[in-house]
């Protein structure tokens, strides 16, 4: 187990999901297995511990268009402490406004729940309205927790991408700002010279 923890063996299970042999053995085996959440770094360079009272959660992934029915897009969110009840508002730290976390949902495969409640260490997605992005903290209004972000990696291939048709420049500028706010690509932009021309009298 200790080689395991420190990651250096890694345990293999053997079964079949589809004729549902051995998933009950390897979700108990897995739960026994985790470890319990973690402090989190916070920037300051403080410690926030798990068993803190106050609510604090971190914005890791958000995922776009989810439902085919309808154009969603869903903000998926670690808990490092406190408790998370249906309905709750908390604070974005990064907008500096309130936000009630309505209809939070967990899902398994194809299949989706609300949540009721939530712990540290729990993830769910709640519903985005555009203003979460990756690594934005949520907490406690009164008692505010800035949590370290995660690190930038640089990309290793690049590309020079332009709309084929100029008369839908919206809708191509609207998808990329998707697929950047999702972290799935990163923007550069070429800075432009503007030259003013000077007219002596």
């Amino acid at each position: 187990m200790n080689k395991v923890r420190n990651g250096e063996l890694t345990p293999m299970f053997f079964g079949s999901a589809m004729t549902n042999f051995g998933v009950q053995s390897f979700l108990e085996k897995f739960l026994e297995l985790s470890p319990s959440p973690q402090p989190r770094l916070l920037k300051n360079g403080d410690i926030l511990s798990p068993d803190d009272p106050d609510f604090t959660a971190f914005i890791f992934k958000i995922q776009a268009n989810m439902n085919p029915a309808h154009r969603d897009r869903i903000s998926f969110m670690r808990i490092c402490s406190g408790i998370f009840t249906k309905g709750l508002t908390v604070y974005h730290l990064q907008s500096g406004k309130p936000v009630k976390l309505a209809q939070p949902q967990q899902f398994l495969a194809q299949e989706r729940s609300i949540v009721e409640e939530a712990y540290p260490g729990d993830i769910i997605g709640v519903f985005d309205p555009g203003i979460f992005q990756i690594g934005d903290t949520l907490c406690n209004e009164k008692n505010k927790f800035n949590l370290k972000t995660f690190p930038i990696f640089p990309p290793e291939i690049f590309a020079r991408i332009q709309p084929k048709d100029s008369m839908k420049r919206k809708q191509f500028e609207k998808g990329i700002t998707q697929l950047a706010q999702e972290g799935a690509i990163q923007v550069f932009q070429q800075k432009t010279l503007v030259w003013k021309a000077m007219w002596l009298v």
